[in-house]
């Protein structure tokens, strides 16, 4: 049974809480005490709402259960809107199959400026779940509303581009692919998904970037040998994110 197949409906989005969560979590010394800040956030009306938005928020936020995880490290060291968004987005992606399924499927792969009429949400919808689902076909164009890959006009989503993706790529391609120093075969970054959830499109816009980055000494090489393409890191994960290295 797939994932997607499990699930009921298409939770919603809480994006700009979350994102104030994680600028909120720096200031504790725990974890756990930072659990219990969110559960018990007077914000949300009940108890129940307080609990569901905050286990929505760890899942999507904080999938390492720590308040050292990458969203939070990256707005520790950083401070900036921009990369947090963007690494926000992708593990909130990762961990909703039906909403990164449908980014993969019907937006990353339609150029800029189409627009996604609502006959396709619906019909995406109901073949995730089996029947359509006003509430996910609420929460879907909701949810690409505020992570940025849509505009929305009255009842129009216009796709829109997302501004490069930079330092969240580079940051991301540390955390994933080279938290020590090492080669790392072009083919493999290419392969993830976490650079077309950044918004970036086109394969030429990732090499571009791993280009920037050898000429500003932030990777130590990008080459390729026997018709391998490949670049070879500088920094562990650890290094930096300790450095806050920017391109």
């Amino acid at each position: 049974m797939s994932v997607s197949a499990k699930l009921s409906t298409i939770q919603g989005i809480a994006w700009k809480p979350g994102l104030q969560a994680i600028k909120d979590s720096v200031t504790f010394s725990s974890f756990e005490t930072f659990r219990g800040h969110l559960q018990h956030d007077a914000r949300q009306n009940s108890e129940e709402t307080r609990k569901k938005y905050a286990s929505l928020i760890i899942l999507r936020l904080f999938p390492e259960r720590s308040i050292d995880g990458i969203n939070p490290r990256a707005w520790r060291m950083y401070r900036d809107e921009k990369i947090l968004e963007d690494l926000a987005r992708v593990t909130t992606l990762e961990s909703e199959p039906v909403i990164s399924k449908f980014v993969l499927e019907q937006v990353i792969v339609i150029p800029t400026g189409s627009e996604i009429d609502n006959a396709t949400v619906m019909d995406f919808i109901s073949s995730e779940f089996g029947s359509y689902k006003q509430d996910s076909f609420n929460r879907i164009r909701q949810a690409m509303r505020h992570m940025g890959f849509v505009l929305q006009t009255r009842d129009k989503l216009t796709v829109q581009p997302i501004s490069r993706p930079d330092n969240a790529f580079l940051i991301l391609l540390h955390a994933r692919l080279a938290p020590k120093p090492c080669i790392v075969r072009v083919s493999d970054i290419l392969s993830a998904n976490f650079w077309k959830f950044l918004g970036i499109r086109e394969e030429a816009t990732v090499r571009s970037i791993l280009h920037e980055a050898e000429a500003r000494g932030l990777i130590a090489k990008y080459v390729v040998v026997d018709q391998l393409e490949q670049i070879t890191t500088r920094y562990s994960y650890e290094e930096y994110m300790a450095n806050a290295f920017r391109l």
